[in-house]
């Protein structure tokens, strides 16, 4: 797949060439840049980035991200005040499921790489999105020929050096980064990070089950807690 120029990449997105290459350094946009500084964008991170950013509007935190996925998974959002409590419980009875989906997306930020064995990478993640569709929809089957997951224990760095990536914005092994407030075990994220993540995707069929996923999350709990 043909990568972009900044300049190309700027049309795309709506923003400037400055922004893109601010997107690029920080590893919220993939790319390559080449031995002269020039950078090129991947196309396929262009579409993910409009898939989850149009129309977001201003973002919310990372924290209350991960409350709020908490929260819809049935895992109680430990340690807020209860105004943010009181919030985040305002969010999820006035916000649908897609807004839901571009707020919480800025939550953590994805980085792409090419890896020798898929199958020992993916031991040592929690899976999340394609990799762990089958948990939010049974006639999605789990992808195998690509992997999203976060990692278990450890630095990125760390976990890059030991399974031999290397960074590749066209590559079948996505890692997204997570605070380490958050307690990630066990072989798949939680039932409403799954879905989140799987609506990052720019295949419809994903997206549509993750934001399925989603607004069935946030019925149960407003059937809880409707008085």
């Amino acid at each position: 797949m043909q990568n972009l120029m900044t300049k190309d990449a700027a049309l795309a997105l709506g923003i400037s060439q400055r922004q893109v290459t601010e997107l690029l350094r920080s590893g919220r946009l993939s790319g390559e840049q080449l031995q002269d500084g020039t950078w090129l964008v991947s196309r396929r991170s262009i579409g993910e980035r409009r898939t989850v950013h149009s129309g977001a509007g201003r973002a919310w935190s990372a924290s209350a991200s991960w409350a709020l996925l908490n929260e819809l998974s049935g895992r109680a959002a430990e340690g807020l005040s209860q105004s943010t409590y009181d919030r985040m419980k305002r969010r999820i009875r006035t916000t649908s499921a897609d807004e839901i989906a571009r707020k919480v997306a800025t939550r953590t930020t994805a980085r792409r790489y090419a890896a020798d064995s898929l199958a020992r990478t993916a031991t040592d993640l929690v899976l999340t999105g394609a990799s762990a569709a089958e948990v939010i929809d049974r006639t999605l089957t789990s992808e195998t020929r690509r992997i999203e997951g976060y990692i278990r224990e450890g630095q990125v760095d760390e976990f890059v050096r030991r399974h031999l990536l290397t960074l590749d914005a066209e590559g079948d092994v996505t890692i997204y980064e997570a605070p380490e407030s958050q307690l990630l075990n066990g072989r798949q994220a939680s039932k409403a990070v799954i879905a989140a993540d799987l609506a990052r995707s720019v295949s419809t069929r994903e997206r549509s089950a993750g934001l399925a996923a989603l607004e069935d999350m946030r019925q149960a709990w407003l059937a809880r807690h409707t008085r």
